[in-house]
């Protein structure tokens, strides 16, 4: 027997557990009506200061849950039962992705069995509060990451995104999840015989310290004291210490750590640990669990601003002779926990100095840093990683530089001995200190700046390669990075601050390469660090035209643009025009000595700038002439990239080359046969990536012209998010370009292929591959970028063809990257799933490229796993679905309401109903969600065909409506079935919801809508006379379109045969069929079906034998085409089928003609029509379920529970 308020929460579930979910603790204590019995109420106030890092906040409100409706409902139904509240409210627990590792802290005991819970009636309750707390420390954890983002930001002194970032913080403290909590165990708690878990007290008391609610605190352990068959733990006592502290009681705190103690005494304490020791004994779980009640206390001292009884509670620590077998009455001995709490507590007081001198004598210690932050130890080691954190990261916001530095020194020396990581984000913080020093500090000598640059170029910055760690994906270190350049530069150290750009490029080249080497990265991760390369030399070149107004000498622009070829970046039209001047000026000077690199990096400049070069590369060619310069040292693709530009220019420059000698005037003739023979080109001339000799491409043609920045601009406008005539325009633009020699960048070009094939512009998407590949193959210059230009360009083929249904070719691109040692992008793979369709078992090749797509590495994204969760959903895979579901959320990729939708519809196509209306809740409480129509329609779909209820039908078309969301055709048409199939009928409603789609303007009657009036009529009612009515009227019904398609269509045609068939009028077929016929619709397979259920029922068994054999089957493995009318928001004259086309098999086929032949006893022909089926390699779950029938001894191929056709 269920506890009172249990059954009133049960009476009242469906609404709480709405409430719940939308996040709203007064709509939750509305709805349960129990605060009169309650007693006080407890205040539930926002976010602690002191554990959020933040001030006291009340953010926005939670949305609320709206109960006003434009369709009245009436219940149709018995209430929910007390299995099936505890079903919906228990699938809360099964859509929690997993938290950080500290989220475990608080363990589950035995008491938790949830099947304990249910007999103990409170179940319900404990499932809710775990869900509520559970999100609240989630919301605390990334409130917690979010203001760690940002004081890394402002430390670099990088504003964007801030207040982004800040409204972020502001939407997750608004969240009401522990008020809700605290409400629901308010409500339980009033009941005498109330027994909750361990780990439920445990779970409200940690939000007690998330939000410092003291007050809330002492009403959950009050409850927990009166409990005599349960103990608390370490972790209990620990929350405690924490509330305490973090609304500044010091006594509070005190007392609650006696209690601690005299629990100990009394062995009144239950010794378990094991988020900290996960495998630990009885006995050292005891020992970490009670040595982390102590550190709590020490941390608290600290919090509540007293230093002196911090450091008194440590002696008593360090006078402890207990040794390793601390007993519960013990003092235990300090562990490397404990110094580090000591070291924070400091920081936290702003007393960095003092934490400094701690934390040095820790440095002079012999011992290393232990792996254990839990093991005894008198004699404190040296820090562990979270202590450098604390210390680095307290030292950079005082600004003290000095001390900063000199630690970082020293843990160079020491990490590798210590199993310490310095990470990119340490290294960050170190920069950003110094360059904040440097920048505000006018009085700081010239030497002593050097020196400090020097440090941070020298030391601070990585060197190594196989760490692939600090890479430019990340802004912070790209922009440290260039601000330390910059330094040099602004400082005078003209030669050091580009010396030390080479370098950085030059390493973050070589990471990437390594990385590629080692699988580490895929195309999608590759890009992003090419692009952050880029951006760092692009940015810096800016910058450093833009700190000089007496002008940059050439040697310095040319280094620079060396510096831009060596990263695939384009020179800009400043930039350009800047070195041209800078080398007219010095061109006459007698002293002018330019090394090779530099010859090569102006005659970049030149051809980077007007498409008419011919003067300024008259006047090169002079200067070479002139300076003798041996041109046989240029490297092949300058040599080839000045043939070439020579060649197509005017007859002067022809004479020039001709006296530059060899090589050139053997290149010129090869050259010159090329352009004669265009599908033969030379390999010494030009270069190409080596993976291209296998590679079956289009033959490469020599290209003159240029990479322009200006142009890849012009062109990439239509990115992100072009319509189709931004990206048509975008096309014409890069064709108008090729014509006079200008080209985008890669990046833009393969985007623009992508996007074309989303058009279905095949030809399109040919024509711009062919250009990038002699793009590629004839202009750009390390060898490694056009490697990584080719795959991008590849990639984005994959992409394109798949988007424009040519998947086969898709694939050829995905075999030429893999060959080559390449990974696909996730959106490669994605596309690839997505339009994996019209074949026998779509779902199964989906999984195969998602299965390939990790074994090689690809990190999924959101628009993979939409792909896959949706093909998941289609084949009735729920359990995939929602374990790919919390994949996603364990890798922080946030589900959008496409995921959603495809995670509910896989729910709802298993009739798994409360996990869908709990995914619906939790996908409208998203603070991001955009409503959109198909998580409604499936929803509604759910309670119309799957698990009848037109109460929840209503309920979540009026939520529709209310998120503002117009319906669509396949929404008017699950209303009619909802009035029109579910008991009690309502044929007035139904008719209504027909008017108000008849006078829709947006939404056009479909032959689904017709079909779905006939079947009410005809299958339901049985009134022939009346769906024969409906069925005449259409043709001249002013929603018909007499231009448009037939109609009555297929599917109004399978309503009315269905309606025969259930009436048994099969007398009445054969004159319909003539008239569908004659009126130009295709029959389907469906309608087969139907006739032969229908003539089986009336013994005409040999019909049905002729209407089997009659349909065709189609190609192995390949699904039947035409039995299926367009999407429904696509207008059906797209995919019109001849009516005389053949009619192919379904699987549904088979299984009607199996089930005609048991019902007439004939086996042996079942047999043989089984054999047929397994000859066509159908799934074998499709083989299974057919193939089950004949198990069933009471086949027959007329049933009075037969539904209605699941086409209509």
């Amino acid at each position: 027997m269920l506890p009172k308020v249990a059954n009133h929460l049960i009476h009242h579930t469906s609404r709480a557990v709405i409430a719940v979910q939308n996040q709203t603790g007064h709509t939750l204590r509305n709805v349960l009506q129990l605060q009169s019995s309650s007693g006080p109420t407890t205040a539930v106030t926002g976010w602690g200061s002191s554990v959020s890092g933040g001030g006291p906040h009340s953010g926005p409100g939670p949305s609320k849950f709206h109960t006003s409706s434009r369709l009245h409902t009436t219940p149709t139904g018995p209430p929910l039962s007390a299995s099936q509240v505890r079903e919906r409210v228990e699938k809360l627990s099964a859509f929690r992705a997993s938290s950080s590792p500290r989220s475990q802290n608080v363990i589950a005991d035995p008491s938790s069995d949830p099947s304990q819970l249910v007999r103990s009636g409170f179940g319900t309750y404990a499932t809710l509060i775990s869900t509520l707390t559970d999100r609240d420390f989630e919301n605390y954890e990334a409130v917690r990451r979010a203001e760690a983002r940002l004081r890394r930001r402002r430390r670099a002194a990088i504003g964007e995104s801030a207040e982004e970032e800040e409204q972020r913080i502001a939407d997750l403290r608004g969240d009401s999840h522990f008020a809700s909590a605290f409400a629901l165990f308010q409500t339980a708690a009033v009941n005498p015989n109330s027994k909750f878990p361990l780990h439920i007290y445990n779970k409200l008391l940690r939000s007690c310290a998330i939000h410092s609610n003291a007050h809330a605190a002492q009403a959950v352990y009050a409850h927990l004291e009166k409990r005599s068959d349960i103990h608390p733990d370490a972790q209990t006592f620990i929350s405690l210490i924490a509330t305490y502290a973090g609304s500044k009681d010091v006594q509070g705190a005190e007392k609650t750590f006696e209690k601690f103690r005299d629990a100990s005494r009394l062995e009144r304490v239950q010794w378990s640990f094991d988020a900290m020791r996960p495998n630990a004994s009885a006995h050292t779980s005891q020992r970490a669990s009670q040595m982390a009640v102590w550190n709590e206390m020490l941390t608290a001292y600290f919090r509540c601003g007293q230093p002196s009884d911090a450091l008194a509670l440590l002696e008593q620590m360090m006078d402890s002779t207990a040794g390793d077998a601390t007993k519960a009455t013990d003092v235990p001995p300090p562990s490397p926990a404990t110094f580090s709490c000591a070291i924070s507590g400091f920081c936290h007081l702003g007393d960095v100095s003092t934490a400094l001198t701690w934390f040095e004598r820790m440095l002079q210690q012999q011992d290393s840093a232990s792996a254990d932050p839990y093991e005894p130890t008198l004699v404190p080691r040296r820090p562990d990683q979270a202590t450098w954190t604390a210390m680095f990261d307290a030292l950079a916001d005082e600004g003290m530089v000095a001390e900063l530095n000199r630690l970082f020194a020293r843990w160079l020396d020491v990490a590798p001995s210590d199993g310490t990581v310095i990470l990119s984000d340490h290294r960050d913080t170190v920069l950003a200190a110094n360059l904040r020093f440097m920048d505000t500090r006018a009085d700081l000598l010239p030497a002593k700046a050097l020196e400090l640059l020097d440090f941070l170029s020298g030391h601070v910055l990585p060197w190594n390669v196989d760490s692939v760690h600090f890479t430019f994906n990340r802004e912070i270190s790209r922009t440290l990075s260039e601000r330390l350049v910059m330094q040099y530069w602004n400082r005078g150290h003209t030669d050091r601050a580009i010396e030390l750009a080479e370098r950085i490029a030059s390493r973050q080249l070589q990471v990437l390469q390594y990385g590629q080497s080692q699988e580490a990265f895929d195309s999608s991760k590759t890009q992003s660090r090419i692009e952050g390369a880029r951006r760092f030399v692009t940015d810096l070149v800016t910058d450093i035209l833009g700190s000089n107004t007496s002008g940059i000498s050439l040697t310095h622009l040319l280094r620079l643009s060396g510096l831009l070829a060596d990263v695939g970046a384009l020179h800009s039209a400043a930039f350009s025009e800047a070195c041209l001047n800078a080398y007219a000026l010095q061109r006459n000077n007698p002293t002018l000595a330019l090394s090779t690199r530099e010859w090569e990096a102006l005659l970049d400049v030149i051809l980077s700038g007007d498409a008419d070069a011919t003067a300024s590369l008259n006047t090169l060619v002079d200067d070479l002439l002139q300076h003798s310069v041996d041109v046989s040292k240029f490297s092949e693709h300058a040599k080839g990239q000045l043939v070439r530009s020579l060649s197509s220019s005017d007859l002067n420059s022809v004479r020039l080359l001709a006296q530059l000698g060899e090589p050139f005037a053997t290149r010129l003739a090869e050259l010159e046969h090329a352009q004669r023979s265009p599908s033969v080109v030379s390999a010494q001339s030009f270069e190409t990536p080596s993976s291209w000799d296998a590679t079956p491409v289009t033959p490469v043609s020599p290209v003159s012209g240029r990479i322009d920045s200006a142009h890849s601009h012009f062109v990439g406008e239509f990115f992100p998010g072009g319509n189709k005539t931004a990206v048509l325009s975008a096309y014409e633009r890069f064709k108008d370009g090729a014509e006079r020699g200008i080209y985008p960048r890669s990046i833009v070009a393969a985007r623009l292929i992508s996007a074309l094939g989303r058009l279905g512009e095949v030809e399109k998407i040919q024509e711009v591959y062919c250009t990038a590949h002699e793009v590629l193959a004839s202009l750009e210059n390390p060898k490694h970028w056009q490697t990584s230009g080719w795959f991008l360009i590849e990639d984005h083929m994959i992409i394109g063809l798949a988007h424009a249904g040519d998947v086969e070719a898709a694939h050829v691109h995905r075999q030429r990257i893999l060959q080559h040692g390449g990974v696909p992008s996730a959106d490669a793979y994605g596309a690839l799933i997505l339009n994996v369709k019209d074949t026998t078992d779509d779902t199964s090749n989906a999984m195969a490229l998602y299965q390939e797509s990790q074994t090689y590495g690809v990190t999924p994204n959101i628009f993979m796993y939409n792909t896959i969760i949706s093909k998941l959903a289609k084949a009735r895979k729920a359990d995939f679905a929602l374990q790919l579901f919390q994949d996603m959320k364990a890798r922080n990729v946030h589900p959008t309401s496409v995921t959603y939708g495809a995670v509910i519809a896989a729910c709802c196509r298993v009739g798994d109903a409360a996990s869908a209306e709990l995914l619906f809740q939790e996908m409208i409480s998203e603070p991001t969600f955009k409503p959109r129509v198909p998580p409604y329609n499936t929803m509604m779909q759910l309670y119309t065909h799957t698990k009848p209820d037109r109460e929840r039908v209503l309920h979540y078309y009026n939520a529709l409506r209310e998120a503002n969301v117009q319906p669509t055709a396949h929404t008017y048409k699950l209303l009619i079935d909802a009035y029109g199939c579910i008991e009690p009928i309502d044929l007035p409603a139904m008719q209504k919801v027909f008017e108000e789609l008849v006078a829709d303007r947006n939404v056009s009657v479909q032959g689904t809508h017709w079909a779905a009036l006939i079947n009410a009529w005809g299958c339901v009612q049985k009134d022939l006379d009346q769906a024969l009515k409906i069925f005449d009227s259409i043709a001249t019904h002013p929603t018909t379109n007499p231009h448009g398609p037939p109609m009555p269509d297929a599917v109004v045609y399978e309503a009315l045969v269905n309606t025969l068939v259930t009436v048994r009028r099969m007398d009445l077929v054969p004159m319909y069929l003539d008239r569908l016929r004659a009126s130009g619709v295709h029959m389907t397979a469906y309608i087969a079906n139907l006739l032969i259920k229908g003539y089986a029922s009336v013994g005409e068994i040999e019909r049905a034998r002729e209407i089997f054999e009659s349909l065709q089957d189609p190609q192995e493995g390949v699904a039947a085409p035409h039995n299926h009318l367009p999407h429904q928001n696509k207008p059906q004259a797209a995919n019109s089928v001849p009516a005389d086309a053949p009619v192919f098999r379904e699987p549904s086929t088979w299984e009607a003609m199996v089930r005609a032949e048991l019902g007439i006893g004939e086996r042996e022909r079942a047999v043989a029509l089984l054999q047929r089926l397994q000859a066509r390699m159908f799934p074998p779950a499709v083989y299974q379920r057919i193939s089950g029938i004949m198990l069933d001894e009471s086949v027959s191929p007329w049933a009075a529970t037969d539904a209605p056709s699941s086409s209509l």
